[in-house]
């Protein structure tokens, strides 16, 4: 698993919410301005403002709000689905290196190393981006935790075979078992660092393309961003 890989990703899709947490901001002020000037023009006894509710700035401001909702949806969205996957992930990531606690691998104080850097959640339900780098980060951590767990069990078992081969004695039973044990391990390391590449990936490619929308949106550019005086 290439860690490296994951926390970069992360590093993307963290800076996508940002700039989509932004972009909404900049909706709101922008929304605010544009009913500051209305609400001048309604109060200007000097000027005849006819139809006033019928006219442009009530309009454009109307197409911000729609706008704001849509991409305060999208941002909810992707903080609860995400953030929901990756916790009920990290989960079981937890449970699994809870079960191996016992394990007799001799090296017991290795192991305990590893034991002792195990980070457990809380459910949060008030989730913001930087809680869900947080989730994510310890996501990593606890999987990592699993793939040194795996290591220092593959390093006794060569080191078990080997012993008994030097030593001419025949226990093939236990071997057998501690080499199920060890792929059942595999296994499930496997299985959910490929869940969190899979998570990862997706939610990379869904953000990057949600901030393509709005760097490449001609509503937003007509009703929202300032134009050149040139």
């Amino acid at each position: 698993m290439d860690y490296q890989n994951l926390l970069e990703k992360t590093a993307i899709i963290i800076t996508n919410l940002n700039s989509l947490n932004k972009n909404i901001s900049k909706i709101k002020k922008k929304i605010v301005y544009i009913n500051n000037i209305y609400s001048k023009l309604q109060n200007n006894k000097l000027l005849k403002f006819d139809n006033l509710n019928n006219n442009n700035l009530l309009f454009q401001c109307s197409i911000l709000k729609n706008e704001q909702h849509y991409y305060q949806n999208m941002y909810s969205l992707i903080l609860k689905h995400y953030s929901d996957e990756i916790y009920e992930l990290s989960e079981y990531i937890v449970l699994i290196l809870l079960s191996l606690n016992k394990l007799d691998i001799d090296n017991v104080e290795a192991k305990n190393i590893i034991f002792s850097k195990i980070i457990q959640l809380k459910k949060i339900n008030n989730i913001n981006y930087g809680i869900l780098t947080n989730i994510i980060n310890t996501t990593i951590n606890n999987l990592k935790l699993l793939d040194e767990l795996l290591s220092l069990f593959g390093k006794y078992i060569d080191k078990v075979k080997k012993h008994y081969k030097k030593d001419n004695v025949h226990n093939t039973n236990f071997e057998l078992n501690i080499q199920h044990k060890y792929d059942n391990i595999l296994n499930e390391y496997n299985r959910y660092s490929n869940k969190l590449n899979n998570l990862i990936d997706y939610y990379n490619t869904s953000t990057n393309s949600i901030i393509q929308q709005i760097d490449n949106s001609q509503l937003l550019s007509f009703f929202l961003h300032q134009k050149s005086n040139t």
